[in-house]
């Protein structure tokens, strides 16, 4: 396909995309009629004040005007203005109404679409991408729904209205007028399609940007710690100033549009002054007409301006569209189809039974992995860094399928069950704590109802933060800042586990969450959970010894598959691998 052919089909693919908007303004019909009606009547008065200039003039010339009647003219002139001003009021707000509620809606279904995908989608969108396409792709789209339709609605509405006045003047000086016309269409028809181009450009870099500015705030520690400020400034200096090129180049191609304009309005006029001024002298028209048909082509010239204005907001917002529809259109990896319900009482034990899986083609991950999580019990998962061990806490929890094997929960394959519902059943705390800019409380309270101080002041206590937020000037309403930046390491990973203990779920899984808190406080820490929460089954993987040593059952991980399990003490009988690990672990060896 060459590059032309390319170019039609993402501009076809991008007009194509509007009718992602159709629903939505079939809902707001109503308002969208009174708006065009109430444009249409402001075009319509708009006319009638040349008509009256016209009569005016023609009363001069004629030696018929009078104070009193050109007081009438003013008259109705000034009442024309009125309604014109009224009326423009309400077309701004019965159109813009029903965009900004387009756009609100839009943001909220893309949003809620955002969080149903899978893990997989957001390896391939980063976050300031999809910060993008929620905020400057929606407001593009807002624009061209908008400004876009009225523009495109008003110069349909007066160019017609302007050339049918026009016609009932002169006919020839009409057709005159109209000779630049055909070098407008297809002026108009070449840079659209750059524009549409360059706009998709345009919001790529903008999203490029996005997510370095997102990186730098985020990991404003790490660039400190490593004297990387003057770095990042680059990085987002260098981006702005893609950014910035991309944008320029975008107005270049824009700006054509203008003085191609001007020069046709012009030559346009130059027309009229010679050939309305002739058929003035020649008597085959009224002065009057003729200030009226020069007052009805700068009618015309709103209609010209507004093509390309109108063109390139589309093609922006047709450009955002495709950008938003590429997310609506993405579907999960991980399809809700089972309809069998979960066990009311105990959900049985959990397996994996010889599961493979690879995030990519040499990205080989879990192969012939088999374990078996006995409800009601504690579990660890040991070995290595990159054995596996996260990966397959995944798997257990369905945040993946396997690419071979399967997982089960008592004796039905986990995809026979509803995958909300499924997911349900874990809390997961993961090795770097997820912390919201809200208040402790919150934090600890994050998607339930009804959690009192008293159940968040329990929880904290049991993963050893009570006496902390205590001594917190605002308590458990202390704000903790983005990604709880005024908390510590520590602080952060019990935070995250109380969050998870508070909600009761049958299965805890936790992916080395104490790497930054000390033994002692740890095993407190486990000592009380498995008091509190002497129902709940514990998953955890860890490499301290002191963790995972009186789990119930230990599977020891190497290359993606279990290689041995057994309690700490049979391990350390049976299992060569398993002491050397324990060695490496007590000496500090690859410690997270």
């Amino acid at each position: 396909m060459g590059e032309s052919e390319k170019n039609r089909a993402r501009k076809g693919e991008g007009l194509r995309s509007f009718t992602l908007l159709v629903p939505y303004l079939r809902q707001y019909k109503a308002w969208l009629f009174l708006g065009i009606f109430s444009l249409a009547v402001v075009d319509s008065l708009q006319l009638c004040i040349p008509l009256i200039i016209k009569w005016a003039v023609d009363d001069l010339t004629e030696g018929r005007a009078t104070p009193g009647g050109f007081l009438d003219y003013a008259g109705w002139i000034l009442l024309l203005a009125l309604g014109i001003g009224g009326f423009r009021y309400l077309w701004r707000v019965s159109l813009m109404t029903p965009t900004r509620r387009i756009e609100e809606r839009l943001r909220n279904r893309l949003f809620q679409h955002i969080l149903a995908m899978s893990e997989d989608f957001f390896m391939r969108h980063s976050s300031g991408d999809l910060m993008a396409r929620m905020v400057n792709d929606l407001r593009m789209v807002r624009m061209a729904v908008g400004f876009g339709m009225v523009g495109m609605m008003d110069a349909f509405v007066m160019g017609s209205a302007t050339l049918v006045f026009m016609v009932w003047i002169s006919r020839s000086l009409t057709l005159y007028v109209l000779i630049p016309m055909p070098f407008l269409a297809l002026t108009t028809a070449l840079i659209s399609r750059k524009i549409h181009a360059r706009a998709q450009r345009v919001q790529r870099q903008f999203s490029t940007l996005t997510e370095t500015v997102r990186e730098g705030i985020s990991g404003i520690r790490v660039i400190r710690a490593a004297r990387a400020e003057a770095f990042q400034g680059r990085k987002v200096e260098e981006e702005g100033k893609r950014l910035l090129e991309e944008n320029l180049a975008l107005a270049k191609v824009r700006g054509i549009f203008f003085p191609v304009l001007m020069l046709l309005v012009n030559l346009s006029m130059v027309i009229v002054l010679y050939f309305g001024g002739k058929d003035t002298i020649l008597a085959r028209i009224s002065p009057g007409d003729f200030v009226a048909f020069t007052n009805y082509l700068m009618l015309l010239t709103w209609p010209m301006m507004a093509m390309g204005w109108v063109i390139s907001l589309i093609q922006r917002g047709a450009a955002s569209l495709v950008r938003i529809k590429e997310v609506l259109d993405s579907r999960p990896a991980l399809r809700s189809t089972g309809r069998t319900l979960l066990p009311e009482a105990s959900p049985g034990d959990l397996r994996a039974q010889q599961v493979a899986f690879s995030y990519g083609p040499r990205q080989r991950v879990l192969d012939d992995c088999t374990l078996t999580v006995t409800r009601g019990k504690m579990t660890a998962i040991v070995g290595e860094i990159g054995c596996g061990k996260t990966t397959l806490l995944l798997l257990l929890m369905r945040v993946f399928d396997p690419e071979a094997g399967r997982v089960t929960l008592g004796e039905r394959d986990v995809r026979d069950f509803n995958l909300a519902d499924y997911r349900g059943l874990f809390a997961y705390v993961s090795q770097e704590p997820v912390i919201f800019s809200q208040t402790i409380f919150e934090n600890v309270a994050f998607g339930r109802d009804g959690v009192t101080e008293a159940e968040v002041e329990r929880v904290l206590e049991i993963v050893q933060l009570g006496g902390e937020v205590r001594g917190f000037p605002d308590g458990q309403k202390t704000l903790v800042g983005e990604k709880g930046v005024t908390l510590s390491g520590g602080q952060k990973q019990r935070l995250a586990l109380a969050r998870a203990l508070i909600s009761r779920r049958p299965f805890l899984v936790l992916d080395a969450p104490f790497s930054s808190v000390d033994v002692a406080t740890e095993q407190k820490i486990l000592e009380a959970i498995r008091s509190e929460y002497g129902d709940v089954t514990l998953v955890m993987s860890s490499q301290r010894v002191a963790s995972f040593m009186k789990a119930d059952r230990i599977f020891m991980m190497a290359s993606g598959t279990v290689i041995a399990s057994g309690t700490h003490d049979d391990l350390l009988a049976q299992s060569e691998a398993y002491r050397t690990l324990i060695q490496e672990f007590s000496l500090g060896i690859g410690k997270r």
